[in-house]
């Protein structure tokens, strides 16, 4: 999706000519209906990514919401305009009420100037009991222009005061309000939320990012991807970082701390090799050849980074060495470490790669390249050395396989979200087909045993984020929450048992 792949960005700037096309897909998946649907936005400016979680502390979750905005053409190159992010909350009943009805409080608007609004991430960051949003921003290609417009800031949730400090910031607006109106402006203003700038005019953009307490310290830091893309035509110029931002654990940040020039734009920080301190596991797009036939080339479609050194000294990329999970899955979207996944209380680890073997799309011969899949990535005795994979799904209903558009820059699948949609006690995984203009779901019918269907009526639904799984009305069944650039709406997907 708009993860930075080199011919998914393309597509963007080829979107508003090619609309009516974007809405063919394949055939839907033959199995009855499970779901019903409910679009919440049907006039979103290019929905991005959504993130869900309690920001108002009424027990049920809020959906905040990304939009890239406006994409304007120069020549044949696309600039985005500033993009927003909004906050959706439910105005239903607490228990039961449905998704039906929502209200909108917006958190950034177009005049706040960040671009490319990517993946929030939802985190106390101040430590006053309430979620704030950390928001990467940045667009791929901005390098290649001659600008410099990436940032992460994060904007403090000031709804409720939950610390003295707001408590007593809000008893002065008596004090210093002469009328009504201005009480009433001035109490606003304390509620409304505060940016706070990590970093700014950044020649990388960024897309993802963990929140953890990298270093030891008991204050939580920032672990990221910053990527830079120039010549479109050029696989090999785009420049990566992998990047460390210490936190104070007040809400302020020092400057990056380089680790690696490789990796993807959404790392996961855990333990991988079991000895007891943080790593980083990362699916790689950029480098990583989609020609998957002969002798191995380019980079590795998953690696991860061991952490060989101390952070008392400080974290820097000596302390890491980086080893390859795998190749031969072509350009690739994530990697996820999935918790309990077939029941028997041990962590797996799934990949998602991001390509395209439709005839008519521009690159190798389609034999040649990786097909489009959500894999099994299973580690050995020592996970230094590659790891085996197997596609996780054993079985695909008719018509649901991953198949992109053959329109150039498109790419499959992406964004993956884990949980038990089904209500039958497992886990399973929504998934957008992203380049593939529909949405899927991955059900778990026995422990370990995993089938592919489609959401019903998904068609059209490309370039999505979201795949979140929750349940948003406190009914006691899932909801999938999407969000699709393609048709500029947001959508939720109520499993109906």
């Amino acid at each position: 999706m708009r993860t930075p792949a080199r011919t998914t960005t393309t597509a963007l700037a080829l979107a508003a000519a090619v609309a009516a096309a974007s809405m063919t897909g394949g055939p839907a998946s033959a199995d009855a209906p499970d779901f019903t649907r409910t679009v919440i936005a049907e006039d979103a400016a290019g929905p991005a990514f959504t993130a869900v979680g309690d920001l108002v502390g009424d027990s049920r979750p809020e959906l905040v919401s990304t939009s890239y905005g406006k994409l304007t053409m120069q020549g044949s190159a696309a600039l985005p305009e500033p993009g927003s992010v909004t906050v959706y909350e439910n105005d239903g009943r607490k228990r039961g009420g449905g998704v039906d009805r929502w209200t909108t409080r917006t958190v950034v608007e177009p005049s706040d100037g960040i671009i490319f609004p990517s993946e929030p991430t939802l985190a106390d960051v101040d430590g006053d009991g309430d979620l704030d949003i950390i928001q990467p921003a940045g667009y791929f290609w901005d390098s290649g222009m001659g600008f410099s417009r990436g940032s992460i800031t994060w904007w403090e949730n000031r709804d409720k005061p939950r610390s003295v400090r707001e408590v007593l910031a809000l008893a002065k607006c008596p004090l210093n309000s002469r009328t009504l109106a201005a009480l009433k402006a001035c109490v606003a203003e304390k509620r409304d939320w505060k940016r706070h700038d990590i970093v700014t005019d950044s020649p990388f953009s960024y897309h993802d990012l963990q929140f953890v307490d990298f270093d030891g310290d008991g204050r939580k830091d920032i672990v990221t991807v910053g990527e830079q893309g120039f010549n479109p035509s050029d696989t090999t110029d785009d420049v990566v970082e992998l990047q460390f931002f210490k936190g104070n654990g007040k809400g302020a940040f020092e400057p990056a701390v380089a680790l690696a020039d490789r990796g993807g734009s959404s790392p996961v920080v855990t333990d991988v090799d079991g000895d007891g301190d943080l790593d980083i596991a990362s699916a790689q797009y950029f480098g990583v050849s989609p020609v998957v036939a002969g002798p191995p080339t380019g980079e590795a479609s998953f690696v991860w980074f061991e952490r060989v050194g101390s952070a008392k000294d400080g974290v820097t990329a000596s302390d890491f060495v980086m080893h390859e999970i795998s190749r031969g899955q072509g350009p690739s979207f994530s990697i996820h470490r999935a918790a309990n996944l077939f029941g028997d209380g041990v962590d797996r680890w799934v990949g998602v790669n991001h390509t395209n073997t439709t005839t008519g799309n521009p690159g190798p011969p389609v034999f040649l390249r990786a097909k489009p899949d959500v894999f099994l990535l299973t580690p050995g005795a020592d996970p230094r050395t590659p790891w085996a994979v197997a596609p996780l799904a054993s079985s695909v209903d008719p018509g649901a396989e991953f198949t992109a558009s053959p329109r150039p820059g498109q790419a499959a699948p992406g964004k993956t979200g884990f949980g038990d949609i089904d209500g039958d006690g497992d886990t399973d995984l929504a998934v957008s087909g992203d380049g593939a203009f529909r949405l899927f779901w991955i059900e778990q019918t026995s422990p370990g045993v995993f089938a592919q269907h489609v959401l019903p009526e998904s068609e059209g639904w490309g370039q999505a984020g979201g795949a979140k799984i929750t349940d948003l009305d406190r009914d006691g069944n899932s909801d999938l929450v999407f969000s699709s650039f393609e048709n500029n709406k947001v959508g939720i997907w109520s499993h109906t048992p």
